[in-house]
């Protein structure tokens, strides 16, 4: 595993959060953006009609009462321009989706899971933002069809629980943090000892627009959170500079649980954001003893140069655990006296005894292929399977299950897709240079098509999210740490894809994604899985992608594959066919696998891995009814 360890871009918030009230002594102007007038989420019904349900009545309301109970008092519309206000808390809608397929009119419960985004500001009144961040939420519930209507019941259930998890994501974001808290400080002090000291402005700031979404256009004023609080602070000392930082922390196993006697590391990367030189700057950890106990800290990373960025990895092995528990981990900054350093980053991560029971999984229950006789073989049909998790550069974390995971997948391309064997190309590890997949996709793949030819490939590794575009690129065998100048694009792929003479094609992709070398945390685009140029070729291309987010795709041990692919293996079988009339469709593998990844993922390790399938379940494709295996 490794958890992507940053403290910006989109956080997500499971259901398992417990309301705290924070009751800051703060006076707040709530100020909801018109997308949240309009919040609704889109789903088609069981007879393929569009419905929208209306969600912007709870959502306000679950807004309104929670924020009461972060702060002292909480209004929707100021009364006055000389009502006196501590800040604005600025809201917007951000993702909303609803993947649901429902085959036909039945007497039938389907699952149904809701994807909502809210994007958050707190706003001082003189117009510094002291903290902004967007934020979602994943829940996945049932809806009930009924063979004589159209409609679906039990939707509004999982929109609600959704919202309450969401907002209470937004309610722990603004009361913990650490700007707004020494606000509130400051003016519980003010207060104490006379009104004049801290007076603050008496209206709202005229002209503060909503934090960033899809539905509000871009703001003028600077998002990135203030380097100062309301609280005085001496002037900077001339010739000073500023650090930045990220973490990311990797298990042996990959399953997001540390567990007695793994080993595991913790990887720095560190900038120099400053216009001087940085000295002594060195990296530490602190926490629960059983993860800092083999962990030999500071570790120095040296002289920092303007605009420098250098990496350092800290490894060590889990101590002693006696039982399952929850333990914190702390990432600082050490450097010289004329360094601003950046705030530490505390993180929670699931530790427990040694799993000495996965360890002895020989086989499971997904890598004993099914016999094939007497299932039809589909000429019309070609398979490529990529597996890289090994890497020629040493310094290239490797994903174990990789390779095994592509090998089994092409075994299911043959006996459960009823691909011919001549038609499936399998690339592992060492075979998978960049000049190999060059082969593979542009000179293997446009002999073995035709008019009426699907293609379906699997590539399982790891990829790279370009920091300023999004654009997504593969890492062959021959991929480097320090440049990306032998990654193959997502974008080539789709683009050989389009070239090739197939009528459509299926691409599954199980990735772990790191952001590209020397992006910068606060300014990480979200990564773009649809070609940009493809002129309309997308319609002949379905995407079904195990990890949405810049994070490590997660292992299921107990399945001994990345989970991704464990629940596409599981539901090619036959668990995936929701509607049970004997055949598995592209759209029923992808609900199937994001209730399952997802719901397995908070239950073993508590962070949620987000699967994505392009087209969604919002619109009609034929790409979503296509036949993957037919069942005995």
């Amino acid at each position: 595993m490794a958890a992507v360890l940053v403290s910006s871009g989109c956080q997500y918030f499971s259901p398992r959060q417990v309301s705290t009230n924070y009751n800051l002594p703060l006076n707040v102007f709530l100020r909801l953006d018109p997308s949240i007038g309009a919040a609704a989420l889109e789903y088609h019904n069981a007879c393929g009609q569009s419905v929208t349900l209306p969600i912007h009545e709870p959502l306000a309301a679950e807004l309104k009462k929670r924020m009461e109970q972060v702060f002292e008092r909480v209004v929707i519309q100021p009364e006055s321009s000389s009502e006196t206000l501590d800040g604005v808390v600025d809201v917007a809608l951000g993702l909303r989706q609803v993947d649901l397929f429902v085959v036909r009119k039945a007497n039938k419960s389907y699952p149904a899971t809701v994807t909502l985004g809210l994007d958050v500001a707190y706003t001082e009144p003189q117009g510094t933002v002291l903290h902004s961040k967007k934020l979602q939420s994943v829940t996945t519930g049932e809806v009930d069809a009924r063979a004589e209507t159209c409609d679906l019941s039990g939707l509004d259930k999982v929109a609600k629980a959704v919202i309450a998890t969401v907002v209470e994501g937004v309610a722990q974001q603004l009361g913990t943090a650490t700007k707004i808290r020494e606000q509130a400080q400051f003016r519980k002090t003010q207060r104490g000892t006379t009104a004049l000291a801290g007076s603050v402005a008496k209206a709202v700031p005229p002209s503060r627009p909503a934090p960033p979404s899809s539905n509000v256009p871009a703001v003028s004023a600077p998002v990135e959170a203030a380097t100062a609080s309301l609280s005085a602070a001496p002037s900077a000392p001339t010739g000073t500079t500023q650090l930045s930082f990220r973490t990311i922390l990797r298990d042996q196993n990959q399953n997001h649980v540390l567990e007695q006697n793994e080993r595991f590391s913790v990887d720095f990367e560190v900038k120099n954001e400053g216009p001087t030189a940085a000295d002594a700057v060195a990296v530490s950890l602190s926490g629960h003893p059983a993860i800092v106990s083999s962990v030999k800290t500071p570790v120095s990373v040296g002289l920092l140069q303007p605009g420098e960025i250098r990496r350092v990895t800290v490894d060590g092995t889990v101590g002693k655990v006696s039982e399952a528990e929850q333990g914190e981990l702390v990432c600082a900054l050490q450097a010289a006296a004329n360094v601003v350093l950046p705030s530490v980053k505390k993180f929670f991560v699931a530790i427990k005894p040694d799993a000495t029971d996965a360890t002895e999984v020989v086989s499971v229950d997904v890598d004993q292929l099914p016999d094939k006789k007497g299932k039809p073989v589909r000429p019309h049909t070609v398979g490529i399977a990529i597996g890289v998790g090994a890497f020629r550069d040493s310094a290239m974390p490797t994903m174990k299950l990789a390779a095994h995971d592509a090998e089994v997948m092409s075994g299911y391309f043959t006996s459960v897709m009823g691909i011919p064997p001549q038609k499936v190309k399998v690339v592992l590890d060492g075979k998978g240079l960049k000049d190999d997949w060059i082969e593979v996709f542009e000179q293997w793949l446009p002999k073995q098509g035709g008019l009426q030819t699907t293609a379906y490939v699997y590539i399982a590794g790891r990829a790279i999210v370009d920091h300023e575009t999004g654009a997504v690129s593969l890492l062959p065998h021959d991929a480097t740490v320090s440049g990306s100048t032998r990654a193959f694009s997502l974008t080539r792929l789709q683009r050989a894809l389009a070239n090739a003479p197939v009528k459509q094609a299926v691409v599954m992709l199980d990735l772990s994604l790191e952001p590209s070398s020397g992006s910068d945390p606060a300014r990480m685009a979200q990564p773009q899985w649809i070609w940009q140029a493809s002129n309309g070729d997308q319609d002949r291309v379905m995407l079904m992608v195990g990890n949405a987010t810049v994070q490590e795709a997660q292992a299921y041990q107990p399945g001994q594959h990345g989970l991704f692919t464990y629940f596409l293996l599981k539901g090619l079988r036959g668990a995936a066919d929701l509607d049970k009339n004997g055949s598995v469709l592209t759209g029923e593998l992808c609900a199937y696998v994001q209730r399952e990844v997802m719901a397995v993922g908070r239950s073993t390790s508590g962070d949620t891995q987000q699967p994505l399938c392009l087209p969604d379940a919002n619109g009609v494709s034929p790409l979503r009814q296509l036949r993957l295996s037919t069942l005995p």
